[in-house]
């Protein structure tokens, strides 16, 4: 990144970013409350009174058209007109969902959708394996994987702070490897400025206890985004280093995901199983634990960046560091 932007201007990216999302998150809030759009807490809930739901939609209103304006100015061939367009059709199919139900089918195929429109942003030899697979498969794999992420980045946004917070660690994160690795990429860099930004400016809202909730239609493009950022370093050559940095959410999910299928439930349904949800539940504040998850996000960071030149070292520690986090979550839920 540093061969496009210096220091300087890539904190004032963040400042616009953070300034405009905590304005709009204001004016959304008063929007939903007035509107009485508000989450009202049920038996699978994390809180306890009717919080304002959809507050996404600031971070919407701050990510196209900074895409857009990243496009024009990167992107000569228009390459990235599909992830754009596929931000805004996930914003709308995601609130429909928050206003009502939409069957988990039709959620399912728009984020599949979603995925196959962004998959046009990465040029036909950037491959997730590197050659190791024919191009057909290697996209197959790039787009259910993604498909795959939104969705765990919607399930685990279950307390306050932490989807805006995951977001942030995973988007430094990928600017430390991508400038650690010498990655030129413009675009990707700009989104990941902006998405640190913008997601502080929501954080200052949503952190414990939060004053707004995201709802989907925030949840899911942010994971789209979080996606499309990780992807960027892993078709540059630094597959361990996009695998690292969500790790504790790829762990925390899938463990709970096979728990719940063997005990032959519903996994595409609500809950509150997962090792942060139980473990903010006992603790009875949601802000300890996402400190807590946040402090490991921070030690992953560190072992991207060791996989830029060391990759089994770097995931090796990766995986104790996550190890250790589920290890403290699981004593702090069973107290």
């Amino acid at each position: 990144m540093r061969d496009w932007v210096s220091v300087e201007i890539a904190f004032s990216f963040i400042l616009v970013g953070f300034f405009f999302t905590l304005a709009l998150t204001g004016w959304v809030k008063n929007i939903l409350q007035n509107r009485a759009l508000l989450d009202i807490p049920n038996s699978r809930s994390s809180h306890k009174t009717p919080v304002p739901r959809g507050g996404g939609w600031a971070l919407v209103i701050v990510l196209l058209p900074a895409l857009i304006g990243a496009a024009v100015w990167f992107d000569s061939d228009a390459r990235h007109a599909g992830l754009i367009g596929a931000v805004a059709l996930l914003a709308a199919i995601s609130w429909l969902d928050d206003r009502g139900h939409v069957s988990a089918r039709v959620r399912l195929s728009m984020h599949i959708l979603a995925a196959c429109l962004g998959s046009y942003s990465f040029a036909p030899h950037e491959l997730l394996l590197h050659g190791l697979a024919p191009f057909w498969l290697d996209r197959a794999l790039m787009i259910l994987g993604w498909a795959w992420f939104i969705n765990l980045y919607n399930f685990m946004d279950g307390i306050d702070g932490i989807t805006g917070s995951e977001t942030i660690s995973i988007a430094v994160g990928a600017c430390l490897v991508m400038t650690a690795a010498g990655i030129n990429d413009p675009f990707a860099g700009f989104l990941i400025l902006i998405l640190i930004g913008a997601c502080l400016g929501f954080l200052a809202h949503n952190w414990h206890p939060a004053k707004i909730f995201l709802g989907d239609v925030g949840s899911v493009p942010l994971g789209y985004l979080t996606g499309f950022c990780l992807l960027s370093v892993a078709v540059k050559g630094h597959f361990a280093a996009a695998l690292i940095l969500p790790l504790y959410y790829l762990a925390d999910s899938g463990i709970t995901l096979v728990r719940r299928a063997l005990r032959g439930e519903k996994i595409w349904q609500a809950h509150r199983e997962h090792f942060y949800q139980k473990a903010a539940l006992a603790a009875g504040r949601h802000d300890r634990i996402v400190w807590e998850i946040v402090v490991a996000d921070m030690g992953l960071i560190g072992a991207a960046v060791l996989s830029v030149s060391h990759p089994w070292a770097g995931l090796g520690a990766g995986i104790v560091i996550v190890a250790v986090l589920l290890g403290k979550l699981h004593k702090t839920a069973a107290r």
